[in-house]
């Protein structure tokens, strides 16, 4: 049989693709670069010719997803008609936004990140996240240190902070959504810690009363409901 030729784009989207769906089945410990490659129909040869290790495939699967929701939020913190609250807002509701249109891909996430086989890509997912967003974040944040809105001292750090807070709450509340269809009260527990994470934003930022509105519970009853449906 005659080898198919590939354009170098089109194989190693094939490879993360394929990838990507086995290690959500399989787990990433257990699925392994031999694995890979007989699903695929390729050599050894040819998947190291596009990635160094397995390693490196999972960072290039997590950096392709979170540049996807990146994409979305750099005209915010790039528009300079907005004040920094305003952005800051922004950027949340179109992160929120952007669950709700790729709510299928979420919710696969979801029930393959959680459990426990996918610790180390769960780990990798949060991590290569919040240092692709703490750039955008920590911008918003110096300007509004220069505003005057935000009384902060060191907004990088600041921005690390909020990322990782909201990386702890948003693990607990995944697992909370995905038995919510067994608990249905899951949905006011969780609504009531992103009001909890708002508040907290407000005050870690020292910004004026109410002008933080990062929580949307229109957006999450949207999540919910197609949640809900699948």
């Amino acid at each position: 049989m005659a080898r198919i030729v590939k354009e170098y784009k089109e194989r190693k989207k094939e490879i993360m693709d394929t990838a990507r769906v086995l290690f959500y089945q399989n787990g990433y410990a257990n699925t392994s670069v031999n694995f890979i490659i007989e699903t695929i129909g390729i050599s050894k040869g040819t998947f190291y010719h596009y990635f160094k290790s397995k390693e490196d495939l999972l960072d290039n699967i997590v950096e392709k997803f979170t540049n996807e929701i990146i994409s979305k939020l750099e005209p915010v913190v790039n528009d300079n008609s907005l004040d920094a609250t305003t952005k800051l807002n922004e950027l949340y509701r179109q992160a929120s936004m952007y669950k709700v249109e790729n709510i299928d891909l979420i919710i696969s996430l979801s029930s393959a990140l959680y459990d426990d086989k996918n610790l180390i890509l769960r780990y990798k997912m949060d991590k290569i996240a919040n240092e692709l967003t703490i750039p955008l974040l920590s911008a918003i944040l110096e300007q509004g240190k220069k505003e005057g809105v935000f009384k902060i001292e060191f907004p990088k750090a600041t921005a690390r902070i909020i990322l990782l807070y909201g990386s702890s709450l948003g693990e607990y509340n995944a697992e909370l959504m995905m038995s919510l269809k067994e608990n249905p009260d899951n949905v006011e527990e969780m609504k009531k810690h992103f009001n909890i994470y708002q508040t907290s934003v407000q005050r870690i930022l020292g910004a004026p009363e109410g002008s933080i509105e990062i929580f949307d519970e229109q957006i999450i009853d949207a999540i919910m409901e197609k949640y809900n449906e699948s």
